[in-house]
């Protein structure tokens, strides 16, 4: 019948649709990053990479994959003896100086500090906003234990406030700087991206971090700066209490070392094939779903003893 014929149609261009998005997925992970990644180019762009949250997980594999680089490092987060034990290894590892700042990013004091230590380094190549902090579990916003008056005020003090201020605080120097391919990399997560039953308060700060840096991209489209949002999956941290790794669940050294090589490939990136192919599959999903998918996620870590302590007591 007629009718049929315009239905069989937009249903054929919504399968190549999805088909061409699948592939620009393996393309850009594959050959993509080999020919357009720009972390080379960091080298040349400055001497110093800040890293927030530096001292275990995401954060620390960034300071030395950058300092593998030959970036000089400014390490900043909360646990002084961690600072000085991670720059250690640094110096000793990589050859490279190294700075440490200790900072409560739940404090708003600390910035001014944080703005004469920025200001003492020659030039920045790399700032990474890392430093986040979020619940202990997945649970219902209206019931749970956990979510106090203090604790709202520190995931929003602590995923925030930081990505904010710190750029605030770095782009004026990156742009008085002569040079290319400078790089603000903001560590969001996929539950930015969409409604997330059961991590409300958590996707809500991280969906600030996407818009705040796709919005800062754009001002800076004409500009030497590369300005890359990563919104990682699971990744095996301490976090996560160091599950088993699938291809879905890389470890922390894999992820950081692919979502580097997306930098200048794409400026908002799971970071990994396998989170993005996941990310790809839940997309199809209503918002409905998310919720007993979140269901599910928060019974897959009740059975595997996966307790989320380390980042809801502190900002790491």
């Amino acid at each position: 019948m007629d009718w049929i014929y315009p239905i069989r149609v937009t249903f054929y261009l919504f399968l190549i649709r999805q088909l061409i998005d699948l592939l620009c997925i393996i393309f850009n992970y594959t050959i993509g990053r080999k020919l357009f990644s720009k972390r080379k180019l960091l080298k040349q762009a400055g001497e110093w990479a800040i890293v927030t949250g530096a001292t275990d997980g995401i954060g620390k594999v960034y300071a030395e994959e950058l300092a593998s680089d030959g970036l000089k490092i400014m390490l900043i987060s909360e646990n002084e003896e961690e600072l000085v034990r991670v720059a250690n290894e640094i110096e000793c590892n990589y050859h490279v100086e190294t700075r440490i700042v200790t900072a409560d990013f739940t404090n708003i004091d600390v910035y001014p500090r944080i703005q004469e230590a920025i200001d003492q380094l020659s030039s920045i190549a790399c700032l990474v906003n890392n430093v986040g902090m979020g619940p202990p579990t997945f649970d219902y916003y209206a019931t749970t234990d956990y979510i106090t008056i203090d604790f709202i005020k520190n995931l929003i003090f602590c995923n925030n406030l930081p990505v904010a201020i710190m750029t605030h605080l770095v782009l004026p120097k990156m742009l008085r700087q002569h040079t290319t391919g400078m790089a603000i990399i903001n560590i969001g997560s996929y539950s930015g991206y969409r409604a997330f039953p059961l991590l409300s308060l958590y996707s809500a700060t991280k969906a600030l971090v996407i818009q705040l840096s796709r919005s800062i991209s754009y001002e800076c489209s004409n500009d030497r700066i590369h300005i890359q949002t990563v919104c990682p999956m699971f990744v095996s941290t301490k976090m996560i209490g160091y599950c088993k790794m699938y291809f879905f669940i890389p470890n922390a050294r894999d992820y950081v070392q692919s979502a580097l090589q997306m930098l200048g490939v794409e400026k908002e990136t799971f970071g990994y094939i396998g989170h993005a192919i996941q990310a790809y599959f839940i997309n199809f999903l209503p918002n409905t779903f998310i919720k007993y998918y979140m269901l599910f996620m928060k019974w897959w870590i009740i059975k595997h003893k996966i307790y989320l302590s380390s980042i809801s007591k502190k900002c790491k």
